[in-house]
């Protein structure tokens, strides 16, 4: 791939990535508890078009952006871009399998409103189906948060040996003054901090929260670079 379609690749793929995560943080509410089930039901259900459209540009988008960032391999010396890349790849196909868990989400949702409305008429076999389909989203979302988890921390690991790897080269972005380098390793470790330390002490929001401020600085790195490598000749 040429330096054109490495730029392209490397910052589309990651806009439409975030703004596949933002219209997906929308639907099920910027303030629901990762562990208030109902309400993430309820949201998935009244938003299943909106979590479908998401999905894709999430998928989509990662798919681009591992393309351009594997393709990057070589502008730094030394091992630790090689480890890097690998460490976010690896994230990438995490989240785009945890997506799943998502499109299932909704799935359940439309099954636990008709249910709900149901049981609120006092119909016994749709009062057992709520408390069915509670539990099973209750583990579905337990195992997304999870891989979400993991997917964060690989890629914190990702960007902090990419920052180190990029320190050590010349390759500037778009706006030149500012250090590549610095900043993919700022945007690992608040990655890692996030999912290592405040998600089990603190709490998962928070720590989502936290990651959201790596993820809008990895697509400030990612569109600065890309940017720079479709102009360069």
């Amino acid at each position: 791939m040429n330096s054109k379609g490495t730029g392209l690749t490397l910052s589309i793929g990651v806009v439409l990535g975030i703004v596949g995560y933002i219209l997906w943080q929308l639907t099920i509410g910027f303030d629901t508890k990762a562990d208030d089930v109902a309400t993430i039901l309820q949201n998935s259900a009244s938003g299943a078009t909106s979590i479908q459209i998401a999905s894709i540009l999430i998928v989509v988008g990662l798919v681009i952006h591992a393309a351009g960032l594997i393709s990057t391999r070589g502008t730094a010396p030394g091992t630790s871009e090689t480890i890097g890349i690998t460490c976010i790849v690896a994230a990438i196909v995490v989240w785009i399998a945890s997506s799943a868990f998502g499109l299932a989400l909704a799935e359940m949702g439309e099954k636990y409103v008709a249910a709900s409305a149901a049981a609120a008429s006092g119909h016994a076999p749709s009062i057992a189906a709520v408390g069915g389909i509670q539990i099973a989203a209750g583990f579905t979302q337990s195992a997304n948060v999870a891989a979400s988890t993991l997917g964060g921390l690989l890629a914190g690991i990702g960007w902090v040996c990419m920052g180190i790897a990029y320190r050590g080269s010349d390759a500037k972005g778009f706006l030149s003054f500012v250090p590549l380098g610095w900043m993919a390793l700022i945007q690992g470790l608040i990655l890692i901090v996030a999912n290592l330390i405040i998600s089990p002490v603190v709490s998962v929001d928070t720590a989502s929260q936290i990651s959201g401020i790596a993820f809008l600085l990895i697509t400030c790195w990612s569109v600065m670079r890309g940017v720079k490598l479709i102009n360069s000749k």
